[in-house]
């Protein structure tokens, strides 16, 4: 039986029956049931909690003080942090499941003395929520673009490409119904000079991959239209065509693989002088080569044509989630706010924010090793990481105490 009570500044939760399993595996060790040994942090002694300070005064309190508030950027608060968690992280330091590049932690004591620490970092006061405006942040921040961060990279685009990439000028490429990998490989090629464009060149060099990856994200989930430049072919004799190019380009020009650039819809003009410098070498791919080698210049208008008029569809890629969508999913095993009312979950709310920060990349990067947090982070861009740390830094902290009681027979 589970039951809930709220106090002032607390939330205590009364729990029976922890589970108790055998000794803790590496790969899942957050999610592991509660074992036998740990209880004893979840209902601490006054014996428990005096070593726990011991242990604190002698090893913990240089970089994370004595109340547990950390006075160095970067290093995490532990006051009113999770037991169960506390023990676990420093478990997973020791082991070598997780690390700190700057630091060394403190191998040497045994499994009663972290639990001991643990417990009392636990009870003591949380950190006093930092005010957003310190942070630069308001809520309204929250619902931001999550193209944002791109926005300016993407300004010369527009004059060609029309702002959603479906361009209304004659010889200019839709940037639409691409998938985001052939367009980065596209956009690359202009790099490396396996395809010969100047301009593009000059324009793409200036990006990195993490933004043209971001950018072709955002020209995926745009809704694609037809082009308004059809062509002047014979769009039957460019079906016949097409039937060679349907093995990569799909039945009616839609591409399924994600390397292959959808061609329904396109410029014809564009098409044509695509296709023009496949064949003259300007454009370096062997199998295009191959592919144009035999066609004559009205075989491409008449593809062109063909290609022009059928209905292109939008590629199966996700839009990015906004900074509040982010946090939802972070509450779903954090709580509320990021205060965690499971015991294995850590608390975020009242979190120093460069640790924060620091945690979440080292996740991105898989210096710490947790499949569930690399796969929710992974996607995270610099700005996302910042404000969800800037989030739940400025959240109010709450302590839990754990409180466990006999089944009764009421309900």
């Amino acid at each position: 039986m589970r039951r809930a009570i709220r106090l002032p500044s607390l939330v205590v939760i009364i729990l029976f029956g922890l589970a108790s399993t055998p000794a803790l595996s590496q790969g899942s060790l957050l999610t592991q049931p509660i074992q036998e040994e740990e209880r004893a942090a979840l209902f601490p002694t006054g014996k428990m909690l005096n070593q726990g300070r011991e242990v604190a005064e002698t090893v913990c309190a240089s970089c994370h003080g004595m109340d547990g508030i950390s006075d160095n950027e970067g290093e995490p608060n532990l006051a009113g942090q999770r037991a169960v968690y506390l023990y676990r992280a420093q478990r997973a330091y020791h082991e070598g499941t997780r690390f700190d590049k700057t630091k060394k932690h403190n191998g040497h004591l045994s499994d009663q003395a972290l639990l001991s620490v643990s417990a009392y970092y636990s009870s003591l006061e949380p950190a006093e929520r930092i005010e957003s405006s310190d942070l630069t942040e308001t809520e309204d921040t929250y619902e931001e673009d999550p193209f944002l961060s791109i926005r300016s990279s993407m300004r010369k685009c527009i004059k060609c490409h029309a702002e959603s990439g479906n361009s209304t000028r004659s010889g200019m490429a839709n940037l639409t119904a691409q998938n985001p990998e052939y367009f980065i490989t596209s956009m690359m090629a202009y790099i490396d000079g396996s395809r010969s464009h100047n301009l593009m060149r000059k324009l793409v060099a200036k990006l990195d991959e993490a933004t043209i990856r971001k950018m072709g994200v955002f020209y995926a989930v745009q809704q694609p239209l037809q082009t308004e430049n059809l062509g002047e072919g014979d769009a039957n004799v460019g079906r016949r065509l097409a039937e060679d190019c349907k093995s990569c380009h799909g039945d009616d020009g839609n591409a399924k693989k994600a390397n292959m650039p959808t061609l329904a819809g396109q410029d014809a003009k564009y098409f044509i002088k695509a296709m023009t410098h496949y064949k003259n070498g300007e454009r370096q791919h062997q199998k295009m080569f191959e592919a144009v080698e035999r066609l004559s210049e009205q075989d491409m208008i008449d593809l062109a044509t063909y290609y022009a008029a059928e209905v292109p569809v939008k590629r199966d890629v996700r839009m990015p989630l906004k900074s509040t969508e982010w946090i939802t999913r972070c509450e779903r095993c954090h709580g509320i706010d990021g205060n965690s009312s499971d015991p294995r979950f850590p608390m975020l709310a009242g979190q120093e924010v460069s640790y924060l920060e620091k945690a979440l990349n080292a996740y991105v990067t898989g210096e710490r090793t947790n499949t569930t947090m690399h796969a929710m982070a992974d996607p995270l861009s610099s700005m996302d990481i910042e404000r969800i740390a800037a989030y739940f830094a400025s959240q109010r902290s709450k302590a839990v105490v754990y409180i466990q009681l006999p089944c009764g027979d009421d309900p």
